[in-house]
Formats: C-alpha cells, sequence, structure tokens
C-alpha cells in the first residue's frame, strides 16, 4: 500500500507533498533521536505501547500512524514539551495577526452622555455606576 493510498475506504487520497515530506522527516528525526538515546526500535515499541510494526512504519513516514504514537513516542524521546511549545498559542504569528485585524479601530464608551438623568436613576435604585476609567471583568 502506497503512502497516499486510503487504509479503510478503499479510495486514493493524495497527501500535499509538504505533508508527506514532513511526515518522512519527523520520521527520520525521530529515528535519529532514538539511536541516539541507544533504542532499538523494539525497545521504542514496548515504551510506547505500540507494535514493532508501527514504530517502523512511524520511521518511514507512512500516514497511517496514529498521532497519540508519535505524542507517546516524543514524550519516550524527552521531546513532547519541544512540540507543544512550538504549537503553543503565543507562537502562532498567523493566527495572532488574523486577531489583530479583527481588532475594533476604535472602542465607544457604553454609557451615552447625552442622558443627564441616568446617573440619578442608578443613585436612586442603589446600583453604583463604576468610573468610566475601570474595566469591567479585571
Amino acid at each position: 500500500m502506497s503512502a497516499t493510498d486510503g487504509k479503510r475506504s478503499g479510495t486514493q487520497v493524495a497527501l500535499p507533498r509538504p505533508v508527506e515530506r514532513a511526515l518522512r522527516n519527523l520520521g527520520q528525526d525521530i529515528s535519529a533521536a532514538r539511536r541516539m538515546r541507544r533504542l532499538s526500535q523494539g525497545e521504542l515499541a514496548q515504551r510506547i505501547g505500540a507494535s514493532l510494526s508501527t514504530v517502523r512504519r512511524m520511521e518511514d513516514g507512512y500516514p497511517g500512524t496514529a498521532l497519540h504514537t508519535f505524542l507517546r513516542t516524543l514524550q519516550v524521546l524527552g521531546r513532547l514539551e519541544a512540540l507543544v511549545k512550538v504549537m503553543s498559542l503565543e507562537n502562532d504569528e498567523l493566527g495572532m495577526e488574523l486577531v489583530r485585524e479583527q481588532l475594533p479601530q476604535r472602542v465607544r464608551a457604553r454609557g451615552s452622555k447625552s442622558r443627564p438623568g441616568r446617573s440619578a436613576d442608578a443613585k436612586s435604585s442603589g446600583k453604583v455606576t463604576p468610573h468610566p476609567d475601570e474595566l469591567e471583568g479585571f
């Protein structure tokens, strides 16, 4: 079965080339990290609770390897935190730029100053009107 074959449906699903390259590179990096730690494929398989063939496929960049297998492997190799750090929201430059684009150009005060009787009504009802410089929720 080639790297682009669908496993369950029998239909072929072509992976984008960058995804294929990333899987292959990740598998090679995992293989190198495993060997630097002097672990055999069998030992890694035992530590992550997977079969030897699963480890071999993962290191070959097989796209059908489950994400949790990669994550357990990274944990065993001591690299899981690096992945979590890379994927944290503060490191998502594109996402943060999109959020910044959606920020309003200006923010208007909630209450209108054209209604003079409002503060008197609030005092008589027992409600305390917050100072306009105070932020709600903080």
